[in-house]
C-alpha cells in the first residue's frame, strides 16, 4: 500500500515536472504585451479581440513616437483598418506586425523622404501587400552612396572636382616657381666671387 501511495506520488511529480518544461518552452516562443496577454513569436491569433488590435495601436503609436515620424499615430481605428489588422493578424504572428511598425517609422520614404513626398499612414500599412513590402524592406533607407542621383549633376560634380584639381596644380607650379626664382636670388654668386673661382680665365 505504502509503495502504491509513493509511486503515485512520483507520478504526479513527474507530470508537474513535464508540465514545467512545457511552459518553460512556451515562454521562449511568446512575447508578452502589457496585459500579460502572450502572443506566439511564430503563429497568427486564431481569434483577435479588441485587446490585441490595442494593443497593436500601442506599439505602433509608440514607434511613431520614438521616431519622431511622420506617419500619423492612431487615435481610434476605423472601419477599414480594424477588418485589414484583424486579416493580418489572422495569418501573421504578432511579431511581424510589430516589425513592420519599426521598420515604417524608420523608413525616409513612407515618411515623407520621397521625391513626391508620399507619407504612408495605418490604412496603407495595413493592407496586406504594402505590409509585406513593408518587413521584407523595400522601404528600408539606402546608404547615401548607394542612392540613386541625376547623371547630369554626377558629370556636373566630376567637372567641378577636375577643374579645382587643375587649378591646385598650377597653383602648386607657381608656388614651385616663385621658390626656385627666390633661392636663386638668394644665392646667385657675385662677380668677385665668380672671378675668383676663374682666376686668369675670368673675361667679365
Amino acid at each position: 500500500m505504502k509503495a502504491t501511495k509513493e509511486s503515485s506520488k512520483e507520478r504526479k511529480e513527474s507530470k508537474e515536472s513535464k508540465k514545467a518544461v512545457v511552459v518553460a518552452e512556451a515562454l521562449k516562443t511568446t512575447t508578452t504585451s502589457a496585459g500579460a496577454r502572450e502572443y506566439p513569436k511564430d503563429q497568427p491569433l486564431e481569434v483577435v479581440t479588441e485587446a490585441d488590435l490595442q494593443y497593436f495601436v500601442e506599439i505602433f503609436n509608440g514607434e511613431m513616437c520614438r521616431m519622431q515620424a511622420v506617419i500619423p499615430a492612431i487615435d481610434t481605428l476605423d472601419s477599414v483598418c480594424r477588418h485589414q489588422l484583424r486579416a493580418l493578424l489572422r495569418k501573421y504572428p504578432m511579431a511581424k506586425l510589430e516589425k513592420m511598425a519599426t521598420m515604417a517609422a524608420e523608413s525616409d520614404f513612407l515618411n515623407g523622404g520621397g521625391q513626391r513626398g508620399f507619407k504612408a499612414d495605418m490604412e496603407w500599412l495595413t493592407r496586406e501587400a504594402n505590409f509585406l513590402k513593408v518587413v521584407n524592406g523595400k522601404y528600408s533607407n539606402i546608404p547615401a552612396h548607394r542612392r540613386w542621383r541625376d547623371p547630369a549633376i554626377v558629370r556636373a560634380e566630376t567637372e567641378a572636382q577636375r577643374r579645382e584639381l587643375v587649378r591646385k596644380v598650377e597653383q602648386e607650379m607657381h608656388d614651385q616657381r616663385e621658390r626656385d626664382y627666390a633661392y636663386r636670388r638668394q644665392n646667385a654668386a657675385t662677380v668677385e666671387e665668380i672671378r675668383a673661382i676663374l682666376g686668369d680665365r675670368c673675361v667679365i
